[in-house]
């Protein structure tokens, strides 16, 4: 038998069959240099097939990670990996630019929760989106981590819209920070699962210029939120998201309450929200839901709640008050539980690997 013949079927075959080999070899926890050596390729070959190094990459993940990762010496990964150019975004980068682009800028640590990463990832993602100039260079004003927020033009391109400056302000820093742990806790970073209130005034704003336009009149753009409530303005939610709130699914008004109102102004917020939740398009509201800071808040809440009038009791809407750093507590618990257990399983992964 011609054994040279058999070999160039055998490595036809493998040419033909390489994709599934080499994804089928990875299934097996083998690493990207056990890969190259078993079948005779490049890195570079495996990295085309399986595209891990690249997706880490973008997740933030710094050159010694992805090597261990992939089980390659830190020296050989340029070979897995081209230089990226200076002007490319990324995957993970564009979903920070999309994410403080809703919610107008978050804090460092805010932002991390958002991508579900720590705080050295996240950072070093900062730091490239600061020298590509798409983001401000970081910027302190209360306590805690700096924040971070988009460059107008860079704002308008994930908006679809070209917005007003911002810089997160002294006065409502705390509130805008609240908006995008709410967020992060209700439905995590899916765009399709959340409306920021940044989106709901454009939308309110457009509507009021074209009502003003029917009826000839100058369009008057003041609008009632929970921080500022108005009498006869529409009233502007913190965010609409799709989830569950006791049991029940749907889309839902979200307010974020993190001070005791003068009783007066906590009825205009709180029947303001409600109708508003009831008239909200293009998505119909389940219900209303309040994140309440301090006892004192829920307390203040709940006590409009009891001085509805009729008319707004009777609405088919769901109103659920919860206690916003219990629930934020709760969840950072359990992902930070998460993430450590993720860690010690892969640690425990790449020390049998080393020890076999």
């Amino acid at each position: 038998m011609n054994h040279n013949k058999k070999n160039d079927r055998l490595a036809a075959l493998e040419r033909r069959h390489r994709v599934q080999i080499i994804d089928g070899l990875r299934a097996r926890d083998l690493t990207y240099t056990q890969i190259r050596e078993m079948l005779g390729v490049t890195l570079h070959q495996v990295e085309i097939v399986l595209g891990e190094a690249e997706t880490l990459r973008g997740q933030g993940f710094r050159t010694r990670e992805i090597a261990a990762e992939l089980g390659v010496p830190i020296g050989s990964l340029g070979r897995v990996l081209p230089a990226r150019r200076r002007d490319t975004v990324t995957e993970r980068q564009s979903e920070v630019l999309a994410g403080v682009s809703h919610m107008h800028g978050m804090q460092v640590d805010v932002l991390a929760e958002f991508l579900n990463i720590g705080l050295n990832s996240t950072y070093a993602i900062v730091s490239e989106l600061i020298a590509k100039r798409l983001v401000f260079p970081l910027k302190k004003v209360q306590l805690g981590r700096a924040w971070v927020y988009p460059r107008r033009d860079v704002a308008a391109r994930y908006l679809n819209w070209r917005p007003a400056d911002w810089a997160p302000p002294i006065t409502h820093a705390e509130h805008y920070r609240a908006q995008a742990q709410a967020r992060i806790m209700l439905v995590g970073s899916d765009p399709a699962l959340f409306v920021s209130e940044r989106v709901l005034r454009h939308q309110a704003t457009i509507a009021a210029k074209a009502e003003a336009q029917n009826r000839r009149g100058a369009a008057i753009l003041e609008f009632s939120t929970g921080l500022t409530p108005m009498p006869g303005r529409p009233h502007l939610h913190d965010g609409h998201f799709l989830g569950v709130v006791q049991g029940t699914h749907g889309w839902w008004a979200l307010e974020v309450e993190l001070s005791v109102k003068d009783p007066r102004y906590m009825d205009i917020a709180l029947h303001g929200a409600i109708r508003a939740a009831r008239d909200a398009g293009p998505y119909s509201m389940v219900g209303l839901l309040y994140l309440c800071r301090t006892p004192a808040v829920r307390k203040n809440v709940g006590d409009a709640l009891n001085r509805l009038p009729a008319e707004l009791q009777a609405l088919p809407l769901e109103l659920h008050v919860r206690d916003f750093d219990k629930d934020w507590t709760a969840f950072i618990t359990r992902r930070h539980e998460a993430r450590a257990a993720k860690a010690k399983h892969r640690n425990t992964f790449e020390i049998s690997q080393e020890a076999s």
